[in-house]
């Protein structure tokens, strides 16, 4: 459920962005997504991490 609420967000601030002429092309857009994409992935992995962390200090 938080992965969807995070590609919810990434979506939102992509669609602003090109409202705002940050994004000014389909590269420009593409590319920006790739990197949140991997952010969110990225952060997803420590989160699990922190879990499994935590969850085996139990």
């Amino acid at each position: 459920m938080i992965e969807r609420e995070n590609l919810k967000q990434m979506l939102k601030k992509l669609i602003t962005d090109t409202e705002n002429d940050k994004i000014k092309s389909a590269e420009q857009m593409i590319e920006t997504m790739i990197c949140e994409l991997s952010d969110n992935q990225r952060i997803g992995r420590q989160q699990k991490q922190v879990t499994n962390a935590i969850d085996s200090y139990k």
